[in-house]
């Protein structure tokens, strides 16, 4: 239909696009444990300045596509600008906001993998996720599920913050942390190896072997439990211990200088 066409209807019907203020009352997010748990996310319920109130009131063009889209999430309570869609006052959409409580962009490729960005006053997140295989070969008609794949973290607490999920997308096996004091890289945290940066140290962690060596105003350097330093003061003792009766005995005082710069350099 042309235009011109259009506007004569318009104008013909009464018909006219409305817009009004309006106060958000409830804001209707995603589950936390599926993207499809809340039919009624990425919109809010609000009360118009006459007291009616309207529900479900879109963030974006179409409810219906959760995986993509980019939104805007307004602060509950804070006032906003509705304007209905084709009339309908039941369809609506925020055309204008005063207090935006975060942003996401949500990007979904063809391999049904996407891109999110969250961000908010105090922290922004960078996420990789990708679809969970259901091991069917038959179309389903239900919405996927999705599994980590990466995420890239950082905010006003000075910190910078990267995971990368195993294959299964349960646990992470990589995580580097930058902060204003700290530099940490962990691979399989709890049973691989741990390295950190600090302010006060430097160590290098394997759990599983339990190995350890840590560096700050002495060496520290373990491993299954046992440590360098007490092994060595312990052997030193020992040496101090012998007697020779033809021959020179252990020189006990060069011993206890040894044992005293061991204690100076390791801990």
């Amino acid at each position: 239909m042309e235009i011109t066409n259009v506007i004569k209807n318009i104008a013909t019907e009464g018909q006219k696009i409305q817009t009004c203020p309006a106060k958000v009352v409830r804001v209707n997010v995603e589950g936390d444990t599926s993207l499809h748990d809340n039919a009624d996310a990425y919109t809010v319920d609000v009360i118009r300045s006459d007291g009616a109130k309207i529900n479900n009131v879109r963030l974006k063009a179409s409810i219906q596509e959760k995986e993509q889209g980019i939104i805007c999430v307004p602060k509950e309570g804070s006032w906003v600008l509705v304007s209905i869609i084709e009339t309908t006052e039941t369809r609506a959409f925020i055309s204008q906001y005063s207090e935006i409580e975060k942003i996401f962009l949500r990007i979904k490729n063809d391999d049904d993998q996407y891109f999110e960005l969250q961000t908010n006053g105090s922290s922004t997140e960078l996420l990789y996720k990708k679809p969970e295989a259901d091991g069917s070969s038959e179309v389903s008609s239900s919405p996927p599920t999705y599994k980590n794949i990466a995420s890239l973290g950082f905010g006003v607490d000075k910190t910078l913050d990267a995971k990368f999920w195993d294959d299964a997308g349960e646990k992470v096996v990589q995580q580097t942390t930058i902060a204003h004091d700290k530099v940490a890289i962990n691979f399989n945290e709890g049973e691989g190896y741990q390295s950190a940066i600090e302010s006060e140290k430097v160590s290098f962690r394997h759990e599983g072997n339990k190995l350890c060596f840590e560096m700050d105003t002495h060496f520290k350097i373990e491993a299954d439990g046992t440590n360098l330093k007490d092994q060595l003061n312990s052997l030193i003792q020992e040496i101090k211990k012998i007697v020779v009766v033809q021959g020179t005995s252990p020189n006990v005082g060069a011993l206890t200088t040894i044992d005293n710069n061991i204690n100076k350099i390791l801990k």
